[in-house]
This record gives C-alpha cells, structure tokens and sequence, in this order.
C-alpha cells in the first residue's frame, strides 16, 4: 500500500487526478475541489487532504514551468503577501466562527458574481495596491477559515482584466507558495509518506494533465475562456451553499 492506497485504487486516484488537472487548468482552480471527494473513497481525511495537496503541489509547479513567464509578480507579492498573514487570522477563528455559514455566505457571493459576470457586465476593478492587497487579505482568510481558497482567488483575479495567459500565470504563482508551505508541513508532520514510485506517478500525470489543459486553453478565445471560468465560479458557489 502507498500513502494508504491499493495497487487499484491507485490507478483509480491517478486517472481522477488527470481528469481533474485538465479541468482545473481550463477553469482556473477546481482540481482539489473535484479531487477531494473522490480520494476521500479510498483513504481517510488526513490522507485524502495530504495527498491532494501533494498534487495541486506538483500541478502549480507544473504550471509555473508553462505559465511562468506570464505571471504578474507585483499582484503576486501584494495577494500573497496579506493573504498569508490574514490565513492565520481565519485558521485562529476556526472554533469561533462556524465555516460551513461562511462557506455558504462565500457561495451566496460566487454565484451572485458568476451569475452577473455571464449574463449581465463584468465587473473590472482597478490593479491598485490597496485593491490588490484587499482581495489577498481576503481570499487568505476565508482559505484560513474555511480551507478553500482557489474559487475566490479566481473569482477576485478575474476581476483585474488580466489577459488569459497573465491570469493562469499569476493565479499559479500565488497558490504555489500556498501549496509549497502545506506540503512542507504534511510531509514534516508524517501524514505524507514519501513513495519515490507514488510520487512520480502524482507528478507524471500531473505534466500530462497540464499539458493538454494549456493545449485547449490556447486553442480558445479569452471571451470563451473566461465564461468557462465563470460557469465553474457559479457551479463552485451552487456547491458551497448545498454542500
């Protein structure tokens, strides 16, 4: 067994990932979202939390290769910066605050915004510092109470008029120092096994996964894809307020 798989539920996760990566490319974010419940089949929370985040991990990286020379490092710096220091924040409020009334106040809002950007005019707000910085404070601390932070970073990133290219690339960047510091931390703490094969395997489907996924989005118009990002942002805010 490897990380708590069997040999058939590992080519079962693998194939789920792959599917999941190439989504979560298109979109924007969603591939934890997707892959979570489905891993969860097969090994226990703590598992199931590691070993997804040792794959949108691998997938960030992946995509920081592909992305990389797009990514905006001053939204960077400025969204990651309060986010992480406002995610500590949210984690602190956790037994205070109850997550799934903010999860189903975040969806509430996602839908709303989704929702008007599709049909009705997208909103666009400026690059300021102050915005930038907002909208990191933000996400970080939702990601802190709720653990969720990929549909808000894109719902707030989208929102900046970023070229397609700029927006994979800076959405990326941010949640590859996110990703970096929770895998660095679940492999420390021991509920992340190190398999060389496993590992492998999680990254290999990973680079296949990216691959194709910016193969689609270069072949699709930026209106096109950014209503594919927004079509995702209402189905992620139906799913936070029924989940």
């Amino acid at each position: 067994m490897l990380n708590g798989f069997t040999s058939p539920e590992i080519i079962l996760f693998l194939i789920f990932a792959f599917l999941a990566e190439i989504i979560g490319t298109l979109a924007g974010f969603g591939s934890s979202m997707i892959l979570v419940p489905l891993t969860a089949l097969f090994v226990d929370v703590k598992t199931t939390i590691a070993v997804v985040g040792l794959f949108h991990f691998f997938g960030q990286v992946v995509d920081l290769f592909l992305w990389g020379r797009y990514v905006n490092w001053r939204i960077t710096a400025l969204f990651a910066g309060t986010g992480v220091f406002l995610s500590f924040l949210g984690a602190a409020l956790i037994t205070v605050l109850p997550s799934q009334t903010v999860l189903m106040i975040l969806g509430m809002f996602l839908v709303v915004y989704a929702a008007n950007s599709l049909w009705g005019k997208k909103l666009v707000l400026p690059k300021s510092n102050l915005s930038i910085l907002s909208m990191g404070g933000a996400v970080g601390f939702f990601a802190g109470l709720t653990g969720t932070a990929g549909a808000m970073r894109t719902a707030f990133l989208s929102t900046l008029g970023l070229a397609k290219a700029n927006f994979l690339g800076t959405s990326n960047a941010i949640a590859f120092f996110v990703d970096f510091t929770r895998v660095a931390v679940y492999a420390g703490s021991g509920i992340l096994k190190f398999d060389p094969l496993f590992w492998a395997a999680v990254l290999g489907v990973s680079i296949l996964g990216s691959l194709i996924g910016r193969k689609l989005v270069l072949r699709i118009k930026e209106k096109t894809f950014y209503r594919i990002v927004y079509a995702a942002l209402l189905l992620a805010g139906i799913k936070f307020i029924f989940g």
